[in-house]
Parts: C-alpha cells; structure tokens; sequence
C-alpha cells in the first residue's frame, strides 16, 4: 500500500473534508492536517467552496458588462466554425 503524503492525498483529504473517510484513517489524517499548514489550508478551501460559489452568483452581473462579455465570447474563434 502506497503511503498517503501531501502530494498524493488529494483524494483522502477531499474524502476527509466530504464525511466519507473510513474511520479508521481519519485519526491519522487528522493529526496529520492538524500539524501541516498546506493540508489544513487545502481542507479550509476545499470546504468553503460552496459558500463562495453561492456567493458568487448571488450578485447580478450588470447588463452593459454582461452584453460586452457576450460580445466578446462570440468573436472567439470556435472550432470547426469557419469565420469567413
């Protein structure tokens, strides 16, 4: 079995921060997150996500930017669109 390390444990960190980690590694995975700062900052983001997604898109994006954006996005070249 392939050891879990920072660079590797993405998978067990976001099982972790879900609820869905067997029990039997969250006390290690704990006391490992307790003492790394990039894991515990990973787990802090990796669970205010969806407060800040929500946030996001609570705010109406004001309709001269929305029209600019939309303009912008069609000039954009698409592929297999032949723009000639």
């Amino acid at each position: 079995m392939k050891k879990t390390t920072c660079r590797n444990g993405v998978r067990v960190l976001m099982q972790y921060t879900d609820g869905v980690l067997p029990d039997s590694r969250r006390s290690a995975v704990e006391d490992h997150v307790g003492a790394c700062r990039r894991c515990k900052g990973f787990v802090r983001s990796y669970a205010e996500t969806p407060r800040i997604l929500r946030e996001a898109t609570v705010t109406r994006m004001p309709e001269r930017i929305g029209r600019r954006l939309h303009r912008m996005l069609v000039a954009l070249p698409t592929p297999g669109r032949d723009r000639s």
